[in-house]
């Protein structure tokens, strides 16, 4: 008796267990059907190809309506989504255009962030977006902060770090001051020199300082190698 309870007691944990996999597996499905569109826009546009701007506009509105979505690949897609259409805006264009699409991009990557609170690009991209939006040095240099901190030594990041770096203003560089040094001397330690050379071309005045003197504190011995000639 207590065998057939046991055997019936396994059997019904087994269909439950089918049941709730079943399930599971079906949203799954459905969220990649609803998504699909997205995901293949946003495959466009990260391999280069032409997108026309209505269709970026489309897809990037109905990636903010799915934005309860958390799984990795449609969040990501979103993302390039939502970035892709503020930076076909013009604010001295079209201010409300543009207006709503900062929004919407800050919106989506507080989501996206929700999902993936260690994404360091995520946080790159969110502190770049507030940028745009008002100056607010504490608030954009602590996002920078944790995108340092989330990938020190990741070169594609420090490089992709640097281009924001050199936009910021001198409060927003001077509220990051640690983060920023370590991007800067991870960067000249450690960075292919043809690939740094190339992202070192053109320095804004506010950060001409600050690399100057990181590019002193590494030493002649570290620097050396940058002036050797990369092949084109």
């Amino acid at each position: 008796m207590f065998r057939s309870q046991s055997v019936s007691i396994t059997r019904i944990a087994f269909v439950i267990v089918t049941v709730v996999l079943v399930v599971l597996a079906g949203r799954e499905l459905y969220a990649s059907i609803r998504t699909a569109s997205i995901s293949i826009v946003a495959e466009r546009i990260e391999r280069g190809e032409t997108v026309a701007d209505d269709v970026v506009t489309k897809y990037a509105s109905r990636s903010v309506v799915d934005g309860h979505y958390c799984r990795s690949d449609i969040v990501a897609a979103g993302v390039t989504l939502v970035l892709a259409q503020l930076d076909r805006q013009n604010v001295n264009v079209n201010y409300d255009g543009w207006a709503a699409a900062a929004s919407s991009a800050r919106q989506y990557l507080r989501h996206a962030l929700s999902c993936m609170p260690t994404n360091s690009n995520f946080w790159l991209r969110l502190a770049a977006v507030q940028s745009t939006i008002a100056e607010e040095p504490a608030s954009i240099a602590g996002m920078m902060k944790r995108s340092v901190a989330l990938a020190p030594y990741d070169q594609v990041m420090i490089l992709t770090r640097f281009y924001f770096w050199n936009d910021f203003t001198d409060a927003t560089l001077a509220a990051a001051e640690r983060a920023l040094d370590s991007d800067l001397m991870t960067m000249l330690k450690r960075g292919d020199r043809c690939r740094v050379n190339a992202t070192i071309r053109e320095i804004s005045p506010q950060l001409r300082p600050i690399f100057d003197r990181s590019w002193t504190n590494v030493g002649e011995a570290a620097t050396a190698r940058f002036r050797q000639r990369c092949s084109k």
